[in-house]
């Protein structure tokens, strides 16, 4: 061995050396700081949140992976003016078809003009003899129609159309002629969407409690994608309708799994920000829905493109954790250690003993435990379905719950009814549904970013409030325009049509976030669910508002949508503040707030403007919320 090779093999031991005891060193003041952290005195999980950390690399990467799912959401939930395009179309005349007469000398013939749309009819039709027209031919016809004539005045409805398929190749409304008297299975497309989003809230607002976040969330992530595909695929209307079913369903479980699971690993005074970013993503595939659909024509390749970026949530099968506040709140400590760590790890974040933190997470168990009354074994069937039908119910059963979960019930169901009335609403304004609807995604982005400021400052109800006022009167606008200036003021019609949206857009999301703070834990993913289930009634109807009631009395879906939204706010000035409250963690909490109330504002009483108290909040001077209450100049 050359000297050159020794002194060189000296230098390598020498480097590993100092290596191993800069990681010992790096080590111990991990293990020193990991010591220093206090957990025996932690009785709630926003506390063990702080300790893993809250705004470090796990909470901004998993925070970004979950959002995008709501990217895919509207790619089939504002889908259906495109993928049920329709475009001109009159009564199919067979006889005068087989006699190579053109589309024109069929118009001139057969179809009468209606003054009111400024287009030939198009469900209606002479009532002429077609086949001694046919025999007759163009030129001798015109000359004399009455010579075919059946009736002297009346016109008869046809049972086949024929559409103009140089304004569009293919749709779902072209494939399986959905006009006329079969219009309301247009409707019923989109309605199918609603409703399923409706079952799914409310099946899968039972599961995410029972079974879990994640495995709702992976499950509902198979089934959209298979669904999605073979939508494209169907061979009819009603297995069409079927599958639009199932992929709203399995779509709503997947976002609330998904919501649920960010509002429980996000700490409060990060809460604002995180439920305006999370629909960030929402506003972009809303944006992207028409660019699609402009460039990809067939409706078959077009809903297999809208199911394409539904992909992505296959990497949820190796990412997404289960939510350890929920692992906790079900005693299943070990599993809910294992995310912790992985969370501190990933944060750089050091940890007291295994002992102390699984210590913690028991200790956070039995404070929230602290109230609940015993449960039975239940043996029978229909006492375990009574206990069933006893929890959906549980909201409304409980006294300090039940006027909250009215009003929030009803907000939910007027946001998603003028949301989607006027985001669907296009064609009662005779505008470009391309451009309009892009506009609508375009102005969701500001009225997300808008609310997050306001949510701080302002406050949730007072937001709240203001939106829903908003949103009316804006509304009302566009009814005195259409009432004052028929058939024109479009882009003013459209001005207000999408400032309204604007509002109610801002005002729907900020429902989401609110109602999971005005519920604890046990109740707040059922919250979420069955005020989504109201959601999904509004939103049920606002395609038949649009489609059937529009062509009738083209003002009376805005009537309809202002009103809701001035009842709404209304309703919402009677709800508490939660700004600057924690989550709460059990039934308790509002046990707790009114029992205070009752002895004065020194022991914590509810007061409407300020907010509601939480007990498990602690100030920096170390008050707990009994014995403290915000300030209205308080920000997070």
């Amino acid at each position: 061995m050359t000297k050159e090779n020794m002194e060189e093999g000296v230098n390598q031991k020498n480097v590993e050396s100092t290596q191993m005891k800069e990681e010992k060193k790096i080590d111990e003041e991990d293990t020193k700081e990991a010591e220093k952290v206090n957990l025996t005195k932690v009785t709630t999980f926003e506390e063990l949140l702080e300790v893993v950390g809250t705004r470090g690399k796990w909470n901004v990467l998993t925070f970004l992976m979950c959002i995008l799912v709501a990217f895919t959401s509207p790619l089939q939930t504002l889908s259906y003016q495109f993928l049920g395009a329709t475009p001109d179309h009159w009564c199919q005349v067979t006889p005068l078809l087989e006699a190579n007469w053109t589309h024109q000398q069929i118009l001139d013939l057969a179809i009468p003009f209606s003054n009111s749309t400024g287009r030939p009819e198009n469900c209606y039709m002479r009532d002429y003899d077609y086949t001694a027209a046919a025999a007759l031919g163009y030129q001798t016809t015109m000359k004399d129609p009455s010579a075919v004539l059946r009736n002297s005045s009346s016109l008869i409805q046809c049972s086949v159309r024929e559409f103009n398929l140089s304004q569009y190749i293919s749709t779902v409304v072209t494939e399986w002629d959905l006009v006329c008297e079969r219009r309301v299975l247009y409707s019923t497309t989109q309605a199918v969407m609603q409703g399923g989003k409706l079952f799914g809230f409310v099946l899968f607002a039972y599961l995410v409690d029972a079974l879990g976040r994640r495995p709702v969330v992976l499950v509902c992530s198979a089934i959209s994608i298979i669904a999605g595909f073979l939508a494209a695929a169907s061979p009819n209307i009603e297995f069409y309708i079927v599958l639009k079913f199932i992929i709203a369903a399995v779509d709503a479980g997947q976002y609330l799994g998904i919501f649920v699971f960010v509002m429980e690993t996000c700490a409060s005074k990060y809460r604002a920000g995180a439920g305006t970013l999370i629909v960030i993503p929402w506003a972009v595939g809303y944006m992207v829905v028409p660019g699609i659909a402009y460039v990809i024509r067939p409706w078959k390749l077009l809903q297999v493109a809208y199911t394409v970026p539904a992909l992505y949530t296959i990497i949820y099968f190796w990412l997404l954790p289960e939510s350890p506040r929920w692992l906790i709140d079900q005693g299943r400590y070990q599993e809910a250690f294992k995310v912790i760590s992985w969370v501190a790890k990933v944060n750089r974040k050091p940890l007291p003993a295994d002992q102390v933190v699984l210590a913690a997470m028991e200790n956070i168990y039995h404070q929230k435990a602290q109230g609940k009354e015993a449960d039975s074994a239940t043996k029978t069937f229909t006492s375990r379905l009574l206990n069933l039908l006893k929890q959906l119910l549980s909201l409304l059963l409980i006294s300090e719950l039940r006027v909250r979960t009215i009003i929030v019930f009803f907000c939910w169901f007027s946001a998603s009814m003028v949301y989607y009335g006027i985001a669907l609403n296009a064609t009662n304004l005779s505008t470009d549904p391309y451009l309009y609807i892009f506009l609508g995604g375009l102005l969701e982005v500001p009225s997300y970013l808008l609310l997050w400021p306001a949510l701080i400052y302002i406050g949730r109800k007072k937001s709240l409030v203001a939106l829903y006022l908003f949103c009316g009167l804006c509304i009302f606008s566009v009814m005195g325009l259409m009432l004052t200036y028929p058939g024109e003021a479009e882009v003013a019609k459209v001005f207000f049509s999408q400032i309204g949206k604007m509002a109610v857009t801002a005002a729907f999301q900020l429902a989401w976030m609110y109602t999971a703070e005005l519920f604890p834990t046990k109740f707040r993913s059922l919250a979420v669910g069955q005020a989504s289930f109201c959601a999904r009634i509004g939103s049920t109807s606002s395609p038949y508002i649009n489609d059937l009631l529009g062509p009738y009395t083209v003002w009376a879906p805005s009537a309809l949508f202002g009103s809701v939204s001035l009842v709404s706010a209304a309703l919402a000035v009677l709800l508490p503040e939660t700004r600057h409250c924690d989550l709460p963690e059990s039934n308790d909490f509002f046990t707790k707030t009114k029992e205070a109330g009752a002895e004065g504002r020194e022991q914590g009483v509810v007061d409407q403007d300020e907010g509601v108290l939480n007990p498990s909040f602690v100030s920096e001077a170390g008050e707990t919320g009994s014995q403290i209450h915000p300030r209205k100049s308080d920000t997070h």
